[in-house]
């Protein structure tokens, strides 16, 4: 996998790596997302999970809930890597990891980050919501694409198109990159 290497302080943001979100065509992201943690460090660590209860927006128009504790938390297996990391917990109802319970601008700046790398799921949907409101708020921005996954299979590529034609993904960055095994 090619990650950029742009000298910058960067985090990285788990976004929706959630039982609910896991299906056997996208099981191998828990797996990359391990090797990414035992490979490489971070200078801070974002973990987002994501629910949506009987009644709110997400069933009224998308006929689609996923009640809180019922499957809304990490994959066990990054849960336990990211624990001595302590990062910064997020619960959110709504796409963007920055729109959840926390305050992730503050708690990047607060660090001096520059740089997000994001991976988890949905590429198409609160991983491309994730990434556009990092950019947004002046970060650069790198979905790593062999680390997301969406749970219906082909919406990972649209998703990935689209964060390509911005530039917003470790394959088509325009930064210095190296590879490291997944």
């Amino acid at each position: 996998m090619k990650l950029p290497q742009t000298g910058r302080k960067k985090a990285l943001v788990v976004v929706d790596l959630q039982p609910a979100f896991i299906k056997p065509h996208n099981s191998y992201i828990i797996h990359n997302i391990e090797s990414l943690l035992k490979n490489v460090e971070y200078d801070a660590y974002v973990e987002a999970v994501f629910s949506a209860e009987k009644g709110s927006l997400w069933d009224i128009q998308q006929d689609w809930i996923c009640p809180e504790n019922q499957d809304t938390h990490t994959i066990d297996e990054v849960k336990e890597l990211l624990a001595g990391r302590n990062p910064l917990q997020v619960h959110k109802t709504t796409r963007s990891v920055f729109k959840g319970n926390q305050d992730v601008m503050k708690y990047l700046r607060d660090r001096a980050i520059e740089e997000v790398h994001l991976v988890g799921t949905e590429t198409n949907d609160c991983v491309l919501a994730t990434a556009f409101d990092a950019f947004d708020s002046g970060f650069l921005v790198y979905v790593l694409e062999e680390c997301c996954e969406s749970a219906t299979e082909g919406r990972h590529q649209m998703g990935v198109d689209l964060l390509r034609i911005q530039g917003m993904t470790n394959n088509r960055c325009l930064a210095e990159t190296i590879e490291i095994s997944l």
